[in-house]
């Protein structure tokens, strides 16, 4: 929900430009925001998406093979990703971190202390990483992760 949030946001950010230029009035650091938001509903959604079967995966090996030789490949494709993400949000976390502590600003109009847009990237990263290890969980436990079935 928060990433259609700033979906919603990027759109009326974008029809105050274009109704502001009718009347010849320019609102500043439009473009700014917009790229932040977009940020935001990018990494905000991540887990979601995985969850809905959305990302793209190449399943066909997955597929072909059965029952426990099925499970190990998942369960091995869901660790492999899960040390990516996991070293993602790690650096993202330092990025974030470096950002705060050297008080980095934006370029625009309207300087935007650079650690809250990425805040946003950290957290989806973050939300992801445990749907990743939830579903690890679950294939673990013998069970059917949740993108299973909802990819097709």
């Amino acid at each position: 929900m928060l990433a259609g949030f700033f979906i919603i946001l990027i759109t009326l950010m974008i029809l105050a430009q274009i109704i502001g230029r009718w009347f010849s009035i320019i609102i500043p650091s439009t473009e700014d925001f917009a790229g932040f938001f977009l940020v935001a509903a990018t990494f905000l959604a991540l887990a979601y998406t995985f969850r809905m079967g959305g990302h793209i995966r190449v399943t066909i090996l997955v597929h072909l093979l059965k029952g426990r030789l099925q499970r190990l490949a998942l369960a091995f494709s869901l660790l492999v990703f899960i040390i990516m993400i996991g070293y993602g949000t790690y650096y993202t976390g330092a990025f974030v971190y470096e950002s705060w502590s050297f008080h980095e600003v934006s370029q625009g109009y309207i300087p935007v202390s650079l650690w809250i847009p990425q805040s946003a990237m950290l957290l989806g990263l973050l939300i992801f990483l445990i749907a990743l290890i939830d579903d690890f969980i679950v294939v673990l436990s013998g069970n059917t992760p949740t993108f299973v079935g909802l990819e097709e």
